[in-house]
């Protein structure tokens, strides 16, 4: 086959973790995010939860077409399994360890410390399936004194310094809106798993890798770590000005809308004065340089807006992307959402729930795998859906089984 030919086969969807099974032990965002994660590369992922209402995500806001669901539940726990166990009682935890015997990860997200008193911890694990990958997740870490902590993504921003650095000098601290802590730390525990199977493959041996929210949050401020520690420089808040302080970066009024853009360079700067027609100001002496273009930046930013005040947001973007000038309208989620561009590449996706036969929204993998879109194989499941059938594939009959729920054990 030609290397022409070659490019046009059509991929089927990427399976990269298919025959592994991962026992969850997550609730609410960060953990069920990481499983999410797991399950969209092909994992089989068993989520266990509380049988007194199961994961405390399942309570949110409902959906109206399908009230069994929250719109929270739903954004992260697609493609998976889920069976009710109540790990206090002593039967329950046996059957957690049995299921783990027959895994490849686990994964919790208790506060530090729990999983070892449910008896379910790493030590617990491994003792269980000796080359298991076991998978920790908190608001602080296995490790150091705030451990046992309980934290939520709010918590988190503040104890990292990043809600003092969110806004303006006058209006911060300020939460950032959505809780990206707790999904940056799903994404960052995802890979860890990933790099702890490939060593448990390598090695043979068990894998417990430990995720924090703080040190996740934290790492992903790295030029704001290395301003601090590495210049002694202590970074404030800034407002709508670009990170760069560049004197033609951050966001900026026109006729119709709010502009966000960056002229970060001096060559950027050259073309979107072009664009504005005011090229001529560049040969001002004051802003000649980019040294100089901060020195007297309100003024060179009022004659930004001045030109900008001339087209609406939406006018601008289209010109200065043909400028190659990097800017965007500020658009509102839905309307990201509504954009051509977040359509084609499938950063949403569509699973039909089969009880209801309501097309549901969810996320995909945040990239693309061969050219296409990666979402999950089916719907987020009922509270306790595939119990019987878990515990029927561990060897248990229906008796059996029917008297674990009359006990209040699942």
């Amino acid at each position: 086959m030609a290397l022409n030919e070659m490019t046009m086969v059509t991929q089927a969807t990427p399976k990269p973790l298919l025959g592994v099974r991962v026992v969850d032990f997550t609730t609410v965002l960060a953990g069920p995010y990481c499983s999410y994660q797991l399950a969209l590369l092909g994992a089989e992922v068993t989520k266990l939860e509380r049988p007194d209402g199961g994961d405390w995500a399942r309570s949110g806001k409902v959906l109206p077409d399908v009230p069994e669901f929250s719109a929270q539940f739903v954004a992260q726990n697609a493609a998976k399994r889920s069976i009710t166990l109540n790990l206090r009682s002593e039967r329950g935890r046996e059957l957690a360890l049995q299921l783990i015997a027959q895994a490849d990860v686990v994964v919790e997200n208790f506060a530090g410390g729990v999983a070892d008193r449910l008896g379910i911890g790493y030590e617990a694990a491994r003792s269980r399936r000796p080359n298991i990958v076991y998978c920790a997740m908190s608001g602080w870490g296995q490790t150091g004194p705030m451990a046992p902590r309980p934290a939520y993504d709010h918590v988190v921003q503040a104890a990292s310094g990043i809600t003092m650095l969110t806004g303006t000098p006058e209006t911060a601290p300020n939460r950032i809106g959505p809780p990206l802590f707790d999904y940056l730390t799903g994404i960052y525990g995802a890979f860890a798993v990933l790099a702890a199977l490939r060593e448990r493959d390598r090695t043979g041996q068990a894998q417990m890798v430990d995720i924090a929210m703080l040190d996740t949050g934290l790492v992903a401020m790295a030029s704001t770590l290395s301003a601090i520690l590495n210049t002694g420089a202590e970074p404030q808040a800034t407002g709508n000005t670009a990170a760069s302080g560049a004197s033609a970066s951050g966001i900026f009024e026109t006729a119709d809308g709010l502009l966000s853009m960056t002229g970060n360079q001096e060559a950027q700067t050259a073309r979107l004065c072009e664009v504005l027609g005011l090229s001529h100001l560049l040969n001002e002496v004051r802003f000649a340089t980019e040294a100089a273009r901060v020195q007297h930046a309100g003024a060179f930013r009022s004659a930004l807006t001045t030109a900008l005040l001339k087209r609406p947001a939406r006018e601008w973007e289209t010109l200065l992307a043909e400028a190659r000038v990097p800017a965007t309208r500020v658009r509102t989620v839905s309307e990201a959402l509504a954009e051509p561009q977040v359509q084609k590449r499938g950063v949403v996706q569509k699973i039909r729930d089969p009880s209801s036969g309501v097309e549901l929204h969810v996320p995909g993998l945040g990239f693309l795998w061969n050219s296409q879109p990666v979402g999950p194989a089916f719907a987020p499941p009922r509270l306790g859906e595939h119990t019987g059938e878990t515990l029927h594939a561990l060897g248990l009959n229906g008796e059996e089984i029917n008297a674990l729920r009359r006990d209040g054990i699942i």
